[in-house]
């Protein structure tokens, strides 16, 4: 796991306590932001995506265990490991929190090898868990897993019935300059935004998963390519996605390009046309 390209939201009202244990996190490869209570950190997480949430419990305006009941709330979060770091060691405290559903509970004082291990155990769990889904809670997207075994379903289908089926490859064309010339966590922002502008644009039986990268694919059922491609033209012609550079209040425009390929009619291994697709969206970064 590239522990480079997680983001950890650090909750907690002690100063002190909350820069030590950012102080870890960054010395073991993780990305931090950091709020002093539960509802400052419900405002971070309305703008940015978070990995993991590692949050005290006895703080002010908002304690960890409602913050925690906020959190999982929002469907959008129901995948996020959520983990305890408190000074409250009793037994009946750990047993609530691990009764409401918490992935961890950790006490301090903790050692910082324990604290990076406890931590990649919540994000491996959760990558695991993920793999069982067919659509993501936050993006609102297929899965790439799911969309992969649909393409090759839908494929047969449609060539055994003789029914058209189009493919297309949709990407944010200025990825790599919004991670450089930002930062990762906004690049990420920003395919959020584009998928849910892709999903907006397809039909209810359409399929979109996020491949990564910046890369959007597109499965469209009784389509025929020439269709397909002006769907894709009307997408292009209608885009205007973009966010907001907090640091200087920029707005920053979100490009995109397309390819398209049949898929039926045609003799061609479905899941091998998806893949050179994607190949030829290879960050040169």
């Amino acid at each position: 796991m590239d522990l480079s390209m997680k983001t950890v939201l650090v909750v907690e009202d002690s100063g002190s306590s909350r820069d030590l244990t950012s102080h870890f996190l960054q010395q073991g490869g993780f990305r931090v932001l950091e709020a002093e209570d539960g509802e400052q950190a419900l405002e971070i997480l309305d703008r940015r995506p978070v990995d993991l949430i590692l949050a005290d419990i006895m703080m002010p305006n908002m304690d960890g265990w409602a913050f925690y009941n906020a959190v999982r709330e929002q469907q959008r979060f129901n995948l996020t490991p959520f983990v305890f770091l408190s000074s409250l060691d009793n037994l009946d405290d750990q047993i609530k929190g691990l009764t409401l559903g918490v992935d961890d509970y950790l006490t301090k004082p903790v050692t910082p090898q324990q604290l990076i291990a406890r931590v990649t155990t919540a994000l491996m769990r959760g990558e695991r868990l993920r793999r069982y889904f067919f659509r993501d809670p936050v993006s609102g997207l297929e899965t790439p897993g799911f969309f992969r075994h649909a393409l090759a379903m839908e494929a047969e289908r449609c060539r055994d019935n003789f029914r058209p089926l189009s493919l297309a490859m949709v990407d944010i064309g200025n990825y790599v300059s919004l991670v450089r010339g930002q930062a990762q966590w906004f690049a990420d922002a920003a395919c959020l935004e584009a998928g849910r502008a892709i999903r907006g644009s397809l039909r209810n039986y359409d399929l979109c998963a996020d491949m990564g990268q910046g890369r959007f694919a597109v499965l469209l059922p009784e389509m025929a390519e020439e269709s397909a491609r002006r769907w894709a033209e009307d997408l292009r012609a209608g885009w205007n996605v973009s966010l907001i550079w907090p640091e200087t209040e920029q707005r920053i425009g979100v490009d995109i390009g397309f390819t398209m390929d049949a898929i039926s009619p045609g003799e061609g291994d479905p899941l091998a046309i998806l893949d050179k697709r994607l190949e030829s969206f290879v960050r040169k970064w």
